[in-house]
């Protein structure tokens, strides 16, 4: 199988300089977008970190992409810890955010703080990432209170998304955009370093954007926010489960994989592979020996 040339990587993409939350509260201030991309491996996360990208989300989406669970739900704090320390070795200047998943940090301020220390101290996050307002920003008002930065999301959250009326866009009626507000604007009165906006009106995220001090980091959320990310699965056609109406994918990588695997079979059932040249040699007086003694 031929390779497919690399395209190569900007020299100013490749920056030196660890990303720090003065960094990318200086990108808000100056207009400069910031990139932000989930990853859930080693492999992937040298992926992000040779693309230069800003910040990587250990996604609780990982339950789905590379767990094969049904939704985010099921996905255990263990479970995002071996993910989340398996992308922080193959990182180095993005800043990591690992996400809490659901049932780790509800129940009470001390629940909360405990899963983000483990976050932190076992996986080496440098920040997390909680979903929803209400009660949650409670927990992220206590998560920041004890050291740890957090990131906020509102909108669509799929941990909650049965009691949104499943996996659909919010803030379409001026009561849900209101509700959105309230939770944004709360969750950064609770000190977050930054908010997701998911599935929200562009409308709505523009004028939200515009009455926030920190920087938004949008997904189906329109072009006027600070940032965007997507999961790395959707944009490089990876993962083959729904993929939402706000996900472009760049690649198709799986039909890659699957046409390199297919090959790969056919040259073994066809004896082609092994070749000469993927063996290894042994001296003819040393495999004569061997022969001897055996």
């Amino acid at each position: 199988m031929s390779a497919t040339p690399r395209t190569p990587i900007p020299e100013s993409l490749h920056d030196p300089v660890p990303m720090t939350l003065p960094r990318l509260a200086e990108k808000k201030r100056l207009g400069e977008r910031i990139v932000m991309i989930t990853a859930y491996d080693y492999p992937s996360a040298q992926v992000a970190q040779e693309a230069g990208v800003d910040m990587v989300l250990v996604g609780d989406s990982g339950a789905m992409t590379v767990l094969g669970y049904p939704s985010t739900v099921p996905v255990s704090t263990d479970e995002m810890l071996m993910l989340a320390s398996a992308v922080r070795r193959g990182l180095s200047t993005p800043l990591l955010v690992g996400d809490l998943p659901f049932g780790s940090y509800e129940a009470s301020d001390e629940q909360a703080i405990a899963t983000a220390q483990r976050f932190v101290k076992e996986a080496g996050c440098d920040a997390v990432k909680i979903e929803r307002g209400g009660t949650s920003a409670e927990r992220a008002r206590a998560i920041v209170q004890a050291g740890i930065p957090v990131m906020g999301h509102v909108g669509l959250t799929p941990q909650t998304a049965t009691a949104l009326g499943g996996y659909r866009a919010q803030g379409r009626t001026s009561d849900r955009a209101l509700a959105v507000a309230r939770d944004a604007l709360a969750l950064q009165e609770a000190g977050c370093f930054s908010i997701v906006f998911e599935a929200i009106p562009a409308a709505v995220a523009a004028e939200l954007v515009t009455r926030l001090e920190i920087p938004v980091i949008g997904i189906g959320a329109g072009p006027a926010t600070d940032g965007q990310v997507l999961v790395l699965h959707d944009l490089l056609g990876i993962y083959d489960g729904h993929a939402p109406r706000f996900a472009k994918r760049y690649a198709d990588v799986k039909a890659q994989m699957v046409a390199g695997v297919a090959e790969y079979a056919a040259d073994v059932r066809t004896g082609s592979f092994p070749a000469q040249e993927h063996t290894y040699s042994i001296d003819d007086q040393e495999l004569a020996r061997f022969r001897a003694l055996m």
